[in-house]
């Protein structure tokens, strides 16, 4: 499970995968850990969909590149058919969920603002 860190480095690994077009690759990853990897990422992007936009507002090049990381994420899922809406109900992405969310609460506001901009002006 996934150690209590700062809301930019939780969230700044996921983007950075996105960023370095890196997939999971590492061989000495099980399924499950690969899946645990892509959960935590998810998690990271939902909670950045849940808090961004009261720091950076209504913002269609947000939703954009938000939506872009999470289909991107879904690629690397183990299993082909699932979807944002499926894993919802799956119970350990509920708590990595809950973790993620945790951590943002204890973010600075700075923090949080950074995270947010560097979404808006990610450029695929």
């Amino acid at each position: 499970m996934i150690k209590m860190i700062s809301f930019r480095g939780f969230l700044g690994l996921g983007f950075a995968a996105l960023l370095s077009q890196a997939v999971l690759a590492d061989e000495g990853l099980t399924q499950a850990e690969a899946n645990t990897i892509v959960k935590e990422d998810l998690a990271s992007a939902q909670v950045m969909a849940e808090v961004c936009p009261a720091i950076v507002g209504k913002n269609a090049k947000f939703d954009h590149n938000i939506h872009q990381l999470i289909q991107s994420y879904l690629q690397d899922y183990s299993d082909k058919s699932m979807t944002y809406d499926k894993i919802q109900a799956d119970t350990e992405y509920k708590s990595v969920l809950d973790e993620a969310r945790q951590a943002a609460k204890e973010t600075s506001k700075d923090e949080q603002k950074s995270v947010c901009d560097d979404v808006v002006n990610y450029e695929a």
